[in-house]
């Protein structure tokens, strides 16, 4: 059994379901968000909450699979999405124990803390909303989603894990719909492998802050609604996933320029960039009480630049650029190679991408935090899978 790029379409096609799925995420949403707006604070851990938390976090874990089953068989046939649903289990396994290994346990980003006691700090400050851990704070959703467990009396770092393990499930799963837009079941295959194969080099230069995984999901399934047309959805999941990291708004800039095509574009450019921007502004007024100045938008200077640029790694050269050689640009040579067969929506998309996440890296982040190219690996990653699938 196959199923063709239409089929797979259709999913994202039912207005009826898609309206549902609005309304849930958006219910969600304001659920999750509840006690960080009526400044609610964890409880005090409890070693038998937080073992239940941890069994009860798994076994979301497989009734997510068992859903991830159950959407694949109808398309896939009953083996090749076990196999699927196995392989998608693995890397969100693998993935989370190279960054537990790498990231939480250790305590290379601080001189008098770990890791560890720094994202327990930084989740305090998130959850009561302070200026003074900006831009972290206008990231509060996947803090929220944390908070909750926390405010059930599990411990912190159970509680971070747990949620790390649903949305990088989630993730995957994404990716591996987001690649059979594009091409067959082994070429999806090939692109959630191409996307963890990178993901190690892009835990270093950071510590360990909840925004990610949330951030990275919005990204990729707003790729599926941004090539399926799917413009409630893709609305609804920038908003959201700007909670995380405000990054996902850029994609609204790649509507406005590539979506004129769409049905009532004028009035969905014009939409998305208002909602869009005033979701931006809104959170930031809110979180400090007033307007906002340059350093307050992540947290660096106009000095911060050239610094940036210059980053040094111990032969002098820039250091993010080797970095980014094995992240962002990891793929790109696979664009070359099938330029000719290459889908435009995905030349556009990568090209975009590159622009957007280097202005943004460079103004308002760290070029060496390569975490930041995750979502352009993910479009190459694709990319790259239709080339070996080809041949």
């Amino acid at each position: 059994m196959t199923s063709t790029p239409n089929q797979l379409r259709q999913r994202f096609a039912e207005p009826r379901r898609n309206w549902l799925i609005v309304v849930s995420i958006w219910a969600l949403t304001a659920f999750f968000i509840w006690p960080i707006l009526r400044h609610r604070v964890g409880l005090p851990p409890s070693d038998h909450r937080t073992h239940l938390a941890l069994w009860l976090g798994y076994a979301i874990a497989i009734f997510m699979c068992y859903c991830f089953y159950r959407a694949e068989a109808r398309l896939l046939g009953r083996s090749r999405a076990i196999a699927l649903v196995i392989l998608i289990f693995l890397l969100t396994s693998v993935v989370n124990e190279v960054h537990s290994f790498n990231v939480d346990n250790t305590s290379k980003n601080f001189v008098s803390i770990s890791n560890l006691q720094w994202q327990a700090q930084l989740q305090d400050g998130v959850v009561h909303l302070s200026p003074q851990v900006a831009p972290h704070s206008y990231r509060f959703l996947p803090n929220a989603i944390v908070l909750w467990m926390q405010i059930c009396r599990v411990r912190f770092d159970t509680a971070r894990d747990v949620y790390r393990l649903l949305f990088v499930l989630l993730l995957f799963y994404g990716i591996f719909c987001y690649a059979r837009l594009y091409t067959d079941y082994l070429g999806a295959v090939l692109a959630m492998l191409f996307v963890a194969a990178v993901c190690a080099v892009s835990f270093e230069w950071y510590a360990g802050q909840l925004t990610d995984p949330l951030s990275l999901v919005s990204f990729v399934f707003a790729f599926i609604f941004l090539e399926t047309g799917n413009f409630p959805l893709l609305l609804t999941t920038l908003l959201v996933g700007s909670l995380a990291k405000e990054t996902v708004l850029a994609l609204c800039g790649f509507y406005v320029l590539f979506c004129r095509r769409d049905n009532n574009y004028a009035m969905k450019a014009a939409a998305i960039s208002g909602a869009s921007l005033a979701m931006y502004f809104a959170v930031r007024v809110f979180v400090l009480h007033g307007p906002m100045h340059y350093q307050q938008v992540s947290g660096v200077d106009a000095n911060h630049i050239l610094v940036n640029l210059r980053n040094p790694d111990w032969t002098g050269n820039p250091n993010w650029l080797r970095l980014f050689l094995l992240t962002g640009g990891a793929y790109f040579p696979f664009l070359v190679l099938d330029w000719k067969n290459t889908a435009a929506s995905l030349k556009r998309l990568a090209f975009y991408l590159l622009t957007v996440l280097f202005v943004s890296s460079l103004l308002f982040s760290w070029l060496v935090e390569t975490r930041n190219w995750m979502p352009m690996v993910f479009v190459l990653a694709v990319v790259a899978a239709r080339y070996f699938r080809r041949q």
